[in-house]
């Protein structure tokens, strides 16, 4: 069984989400994806931090379609840089991912375009929060450490180093605080 550790950042009044981040470690390397703001809208990436808890240099590989099976770039300091297909993700862990990626929006998030939802909506605005096109679901935000302008919501025990290199590194506008 995997444990995945969850992240969340939330602007209540600005942007909204931040960003929503689930990985695992499998041996040295990191798995995850993630959503958040940018540029005033959103983005979604599957990624893998390869070699993470090795002594070897970490490298940066991240989903270019928000796709698992899709394409997928090295980012570096110098540029992003296509991969050859298939992805770095083994594909046993392709299946996790997306299940996990599944899962993990069910639980956390909803989308203002999906008509199943509009009772989250309406559930936000009853909090005075505003509705954006990626949200968390109002049931969970109790779970988030309320703050003047960020909230929080980090796994019990999950490796902040973890997010802290991650957000230094993807292309989201936000970046976690260590």
């Amino acid at each position: 069984m995997i444990e995945a550790h969850t992240h969340l950042a939330y602007a209540p009044r600005g942007v909204g989400l931040l960003y929503a981040v689930q990985w695992f470690a499998q041996g040295d390397h990191v798995y995850g994806w993630y959503i958040g703001s940018k540029d005033g809208g959103h983005r979604a990436d599957y990624f893998m931090l390869q070699d993470y808890y090795s002594l070897r240099d970490t490298h940066f590989f991240r989903s270019v379609e928000n796709d698992v099976y899709g394409p997928w770039v090295d980012v570096r300091r110098n540029g992003e840089f296509a991969l050859p297909h298939p992805p770095p993700v083994p594909e046993p862990l392709c299946h996790d991912l997306r299940r996990l990626q599944d899962q993990f929006v069910q639980h956390w998030l909803f989308f203002d375009d999906d008509e199943k939802d509009a009772d989250e909506a309406v559930a936000l605005r009853a909090r005075t929060l505003p509705v954006r096109h990626v949200n968390i679901r109002a049931s969970r935000l109790d779970k988030l450490r309320t703050a003047p302008a960020v909230w929080h919501y980090d796994s019990p025990d999950a490796d902040m180093n973890v997010l802290i290199h991650l957000s230094k590194r993807w292309a989201l506008d936000y970046e976690a605080e260590g």
